[in-house]
């Protein structure tokens, strides 16, 4: 991939596998609060929705859904050692480190937890930038996360990839005007060609032949 310079990653499900994070948070708060648990893969296909939308999803909109995620992110508090870095991430990053590339992470997940699951993991000095929910107005799809990013590291959008595991990733990234690489082994395995991505990597480890 020619003229990369700068490359934009998701956490959850690209970086950090979040499964358990993230779920068995859920499935305690909906436990906790009378409401039926449904199959996880119905709550695997509205992770990286905004959290308001995350939990309106499962319990209706008509709800107020801030006592759930109050309640989340308690659970999450208690248990980071449910987020663990894929096996290959931290080598992966590294080695792309050594090779010149620039790294942010965009993640919509709040400032608190994705800095402790990185930090824990080891990759968040990686980083030149890590954006959270709480940086910006507008969350993925939109571009504003992946423009700000790219401003504060006076990169053009053109020398950029946006690599994640969600459509909510790709399309953020067409629509910052970068290119696009999308993670088959994340949250959302099903419906990857919408929208299609430039690139499809099978392991965060594909990047070092790709780029």
């Amino acid at each position: 991939m020619k003229k990369i310079t700068t490359l934009l990653f998701d956490i959850d499900g690209t970086v950090l596998d979040t499964k358990e994070f993230i779920l068995q948070p859920t499935e305690h708060v909906l436990k906790s609060f009378g409401y039926p648990v449904p199959e996880r893969s119905v709550m695997e296909k509205l992770v990286g929705l905004p959290f308001p939308e995350y939990y309106a999803g499962l319990v209706g909109k008509d709800k107020d859904t801030e006592k759930f995620m109050d309640a989340h992110r308690e659970f999450q508090r208690s248990n980071f050692h449910l987020a663990q870095i894929f096996p290959t991430a931290l080598e992966t990053l590294q080695k792309l480190k050594q090779k010149g590339y620039r790294l942010a992470a965009v993640t919509s997940r709040s400032n608190k937890t994705s800095t402790q699951t990185m930090v824990d993991a080891k990759v968040f000095d990686l980083f030149e930038v890590v954006l959270s929910k709480e940086d910006t107005e507008n969350l993925k799809p939109h571009p504003e996360p992946l423009l700000k990013a790219l401003k504060h590291m006076k990169e053009a959008p053109e020398m950029a990839v946006m690599i994640g595991d969600s459509h909510l990733d790709i399309e953020a990234g067409k629509n910052a005007g970068t290119k696009t690489i999308r993670a088959k082994y994340g949250f959302h395995v099903d419906n990857l060609h919408e929208p299609a991505p430039d690139f499809f990597i099978d392991d965060i480890s594909d990047l070092l032949k790709l780029l």
